[in-house]
């Protein structure tokens, strides 16, 4: 809207500077005082290899929650004032408004939802991300210097397999202050500097939800005022595959979510190795997030392990820089 008004008049990379800039203070307004609809936390409850729910982390109990539903309209307000639109663009936009109402529906309900039914929503909205993304874009992706040509039907199994974990590991590391939000910015900000000339619209979105994100994170340090949830976390985890799969190295997203995927994929991994298969020993002495197990059983200051997770984020995706600029 505003970018084709302004476009003639002003360089095109202070367009969605000024929409960060402006997602930035407007998010940091209304989060000063957070609505009263919102709901507040009961603390970290998770769910059992048994079927059992447990609460695990009784410190965030009273904190209002599900904020992500404030900034992310912010972000997708940004994302339609101040970027370039087309039809891929909308409907990207609007499954990420989805991914973030199912998650505050979530946040808000008194019984938490299953992992089924939360897994089949993310599984309906991942595959028709990836059917949105294949109607524009061909199956070809690069691969350390070399280039391949996939069938459809592989990208499109791989694709989702890609957006859903992402969603997942994005969710489930989002359990300590300033952890979610500060890794995130990091990697949007990554994904900017190294493909913003391969992606510069969507890349510069990553920048509108890091701008809304760091305005977050001024009440959300530990020790935190607000928490996003998974209004806020689903959300992140669909823009982060989402890049990845712009970027034509979407198995750059390995390195690019690195600790999302040890703190976050790590947990799915373990309950899916003691529910399915049986091996009730798989990661005895490890509790996963493994931000839980930092902080339970060796002692880790909640802001020592957001800083670790952020250096470790920040080396790995100098390392994807280096991969990408070699090859």
């Amino acid at each position: 809207m505003l970018f084709n008004l302004l476009k003639d008049s002003i360089p095109e990379w202070l367009i969605p500077t000024i929409g960060a800039i402006l997602g930035f203070v407007i998010t940091w307004l209304l989060l000063r005082k957070p609505f009263n609809f919102l709901p507040k936390d009961g603390g970290k409850k998770v769910e059992t290899p048994d079927g059992k729910i447990i609460v695990i982390n009784d410190k965030s109990s009273g904190k209002t929650t599900g904020v992500g539903v404030v900034f992310v309209p912010v972000f997708l307000l940004m994302s339609i004032l101040f970027l370039p639109l087309g039809a891929e663009m909308l409907i990207n936009l609007g499954l990420m408004l989805l991914m973030m109402l199912t998650g505050y529906l979530d946040d808000a309900s008194t019984v938490p939802w299953g992992e089924l039914v939360k897994g089949l929503l993310d599984l309906v909205i991942s595959i028709a991300a990836v059917v949105t993304f294949l109607c524009f874009h061909s199956s070809d992706i690069g691969f350390f210097g070399t280039g391949f040509h996939l069938s459809v039907v592989v990208y499109g199994i791989l694709g989702v397999v890609l957006m859903w974990a992402s969603i997942n590991v994005t969710n489930c590391s989002d359990g300590v202050d300033g952890l979610c939000g500060s890794v995130s910015v990091v990697t949007f900000a990554a994904y900017f500097l190294i493909f913003r000339e391969v992606m510069p619209t969507y890349a510069w979105m990553g920048i509108l939800l890091a701008a809304v994100l760091l305005a977050y994170l001024c009440f959300n340090w530990n020790p935190s005022k607000v928490l996003m949830g998974d209004a806020g976390s689903r959300t992140i985890g669909y823009l982060l595959a989402l890049l990845a799969m712009h970027s034509g190295h979407p198995f750059i997203f390995l390195l690019m979510s690195i600790v999302f995927i040890f703190d976050g994929g790590m947990g799915l991994i373990k309950v899916s190795l003691i529910r399915y298969l049986k091996m009730k020993n798989a990661f005895k002495n490890i509790q996963f997030p493994f931000h839980d197990h930092m902080r339970k059983r060796l002692g880790i200051p909640i802001k020592k392990i957001v800083l670790i997770f952020v250096a470790i984020q920040i080396v790995f995706c100098l390392l994807a820089w280096l991969a990408v600029s070699i090859w």
